[in-house]
């Protein structure tokens, strides 16, 4: 989900920076800065009164921080009856880190060529509609094949998603991915498949059949949108309601933006397998990265 090398960032723009520090500032303080933790862990929209009772902070220091949040955009608010609900605004969380590289010189980990930030005050971007970055998340079908394989192929030739460097046809793809557990993300708008997720089985032992090993993959094109946590989201819900416990997936180190995501997830760094395979002629690490469910296979 993030490309090596390539070329030099982009310059920094006056309208980006200005977003950029506004962003910073936002930030600066450090109820926000727990507030914004809080709506990332819970991954579901909360009120007021639910924030106060998890942070132990006041009710109007609460409301003013949610509304400094809210004028950059990294909070949204919807009302439900009488009840204002307050969740992250995806784009631009995802696009913070993109901030931060472009203001140090580092390439961003995002495509080429993106010079202004993934969130808009709402004059400058239309709401979006079917969900974060006006996505939404449907089961694949062998209709999708052709655009699956080729964003599969796409994250292949990164050199940082897996230790593969060729797609396989669909008929290997259908072969190996369990049933009931293949999502893809699409354009709300026009349907075009922006990413997809899938889960393999970890072993044909019955004591590993609640044990999964996913792959999730954004095209390229399309990376910066939340689709990669909203294909996620999903994976945990079908996989929960299938009584699957963990869910897991090797990482290479150097593919910090699907770290953050995972992360982000509720995914936890398990270890560094060392030098566990050779690609393109070297030895490359892997992060174990797993999520033990907290609902399923509790008893």
């Amino acid at each position: 989900m993030q490309t090596a090398g390539g070329p030099p960032p982009p310059s920094l723009g006056r309208d980006a920076a200005m977003q950029y520090a506004a962003w910073f500032r936002a930030l600066a303080e450090p109820t926000r800065i727990e507030i914004v933790s809080l709506l990332a862990r819970r991954q579901e929209p909360m009120t007021v009164g639910q924030i106060v009772g998890a942070a132990h902070v006041g009710q109007s220091t609460v409301s003013q921080h949610l509304k400094v949040l809210a004028e950059v955009r990294f909070v949204l608010v919807e009302r439900r009856g009488t009840a204002h609900y307050y969740r992250l605004n995806e784009a631009c969380v995802d696009g913070f880190p993109t901030a931060a590289d472009l203001v140090v010189g580092n390439h961003p980990p995002a495509p080429a060529g993106l010079s202004q930030p993934a969130c808009d005050p709402p004059a400058n971007r239309p709401a979006p509609a079917g969900g974060a970055g006006g996505i939404a998340i449907r089961p694949l079908e062998p209709a999708d094949a052709g655009q699956v394989l080729a964003i599969y192929q796409a994250g292949l030739d990164t050199g940082q998603a897996s230790f593969e460097t060729q797609a396989p046809s669909w008929e290997e793809f259908d072969a190996g991915k369990l049933p009931g557990h293949r999502h893809v993300a699409v354009a709300a708008d026009s349907g075009a498949v922006l990413g997809w997720a899938a889960v393999s089985a970890v072993s044909g032992r019955c004591v590993y059949a609640g044990v999964v090993e996913h792959s999730v993959y954004v095209d390229p094109a399309s990376q910066r949108r939340g689709s990669g946590f909203t294909l996620l989201r999903a994976l945990i819900g079908s996989t929960e309601a299938a009584g699957i416990w963990t869910i897991q997936s090797g990482i290479f180190p150097e593919n910090s933006a699907s770290l953050r995501l995972h992360e982000r997830a509720g995914f936890r760094a398990v270890g560094i397998r060392k030098r566990i395979g050779r690609h393109h002629g070297r030895w490359r690490d892997v992060v174990l990265m797993e999520r033990r469910s907290p609902v399923t296979g509790q008893d």
